[in-house]
């Protein structure tokens, strides 16, 4: 409501004086002459109201006092009309108004009130004629009872005119306030979904690159001892390194490039890209058995992607934590209504020799994430021998297992590692 009023604040006392001025003109049949001097100056005061308070309030004194001492024209000749345009001037003053003495503003209201129950009184004739009969003379209580309610009337008026410039300004600031709230929590919402999709890529970068890396370090490392004994082993292990190299390769320019889940109802990895994923370790040095129970039901993209991360993320950490001779297991378990994943690994036998500690960065913080926006939750158990990661999906709706069984193969198991 005020947001027009406040773009056309600059021209709105300007364009008041010439229509006050216009109006007046035309309604006591004025010239531009004597006569009109209080009148032209009390609308120029409008003029400038808003944007010199307080010098359009000099100005609005100055002007009854000049009257005051006969100086201008007097009521008679002035015309009382005039008078109107000192509540304008009050009004376009409060709403300019910046001092933060804002008791001069109601003080100025009741000064002018006075001043014109004075000039009113000053002029014999005036006064006679509007109470219509002789005032003068008839008694001091009486005259001074006209007076009051005349300073009464015009008092009242001007203090109106502050009280609508008051509210009108609280409305304002009010409002200016709501926008700039308003503003403000756009701009951290906008900072919360930069901060969320900070950390989304973040996440997605840890899985990818983390794994990826840790298989080509560990077939790299291998190469350098048995290129010379097992020339044989050199051709499938370049290969390894070559293929992971290539996926997060391809992984990250999608991951940049904004080809998400989010995005796209096709998944970056399904569940069957699990083989590939435990090959890849079982090649590098750690065996990984995969183990299926129960009929699989169709599940979403989001939770397709949920699964493989948590799995690799699981296994990553088993290869880079964990004892590798004795491999790792993954046991994904179908019910009609959940998916359950548990990967277990044994840990290093001699603590004292090799860090066991589990990493407390990105890796459980985002598979707890995931898990928790595919609708599950993760768990984590570690006692002396074993770690083991347990996560719960919920399926995506009721009767769609029975078109998964269909389209979702169950996994075979790999074998290397006692179950």
């Amino acid at each position: 409501m005020f947001k027009p009023i406040q773009s056309l604040s600059p021209l709105a006392a300007p364009a008041t004086a010439v229509l006050l001025a216009g109006a007046l003109f035309i309604l006591e049949d004025r010239h531009f002459d004597q006569k009109s001097a209080l009148l032209l100056a009390l609308v120029t005061g409008v003029a400038v109201a808003e944007i010199l308070p307080a010098a359009a309030l000099g100005l609005v004194f100055l002007a009854l006092v000049l009257q005051g001492v006969k100086v201008l024209p007097l009521v008679l000749l002035s015309g009382v009309l005039s008078y109107a345009v000192v509540p304008v001037i009050i009004f376009f003053a409060v709403i300019g108004w910046k001092a933060r003495s804002r008791w001069v503003l109601p003080v100025a209201a009741v000064i002018f009130a006075g001043i014109i129950t004075v000039n009113w009184f000053t002029d014999e004739t005036w006064i006679n004629f509007i109470f219509g009969n002789q005032i003068y003379g008839r008694g001091v209580l009486r005259t001074l009872t006209y007076a009051f309610l005349i300073l009464g009337a015009f008092a009242a008026l001007n203090l109106a005119a502050w009280a609508v410039g008051v509210a009108v300004n609280n409305a304002s600031r009010s409002r200016r306030a709501q926008l700039a709230a308003e503003t403000r929590l756009r701009e951290t919402a906008t900072e919360l979904a930069v901060e969320q999709e900070r950390n989304r890529i973040a996440r997605e970068l840890h899985d990818v690159l983390a794994h990826s890396l840790t298989v080509i370090v560990a077939q790299a490392d291998g190469i350098r001892f048995i290129h010379r004994v097992e020339p044989e082993s050199v051709e499938h292990a370049s290969r390894v390194i070559a293929e992971s190299a290539r996926t997060a390769l391809v992984e990250t320019r999608r991951l940049i490039e904004g080809f998400s889940t989010q995005l796209s109802n096709q998944p970056t990895h399904k569940i069957e890209d699990l083989l590939i994923l435990a090959d890849r370790l079982s090649s590098s040095g750690m065996p990984v058995m995969i183990e299926t129970t129960g009929e699989p039901w169709e599940m979403t993209a989001a939770q397709e992607l949920a699964v493989y991360r948590l799995a690799q993320e699981s296994l990553t950490n088993a290869f880079k934590h964990g004892d590798r001779g004795q491999g790792a297991h993954l046991h994904l378990v179908w019910t009609e209504d959940s998916l359950e994943v548990r990967s277990s690994s044994s840990l290093i036998g001699n603590p004292a020799a090799t860090p066991t500690a589990r990493p407390s960065g990105l890796g459980l913080t985002g598979m707890r994430a995931r898990a928790a926006a595919a609708g599950g939750w993760v768990e984590t158990v570690r006692d002396e021998e074993t770690f083991e990661v347990l996560a719960f999906f919920p399926s995506t709706g009721p009767g769609q297992h029975t078109a998964a069984t269909r389209s979702t193969p169950r996994l075979p198991a790999l074998e290397g590692v006692k179950p």
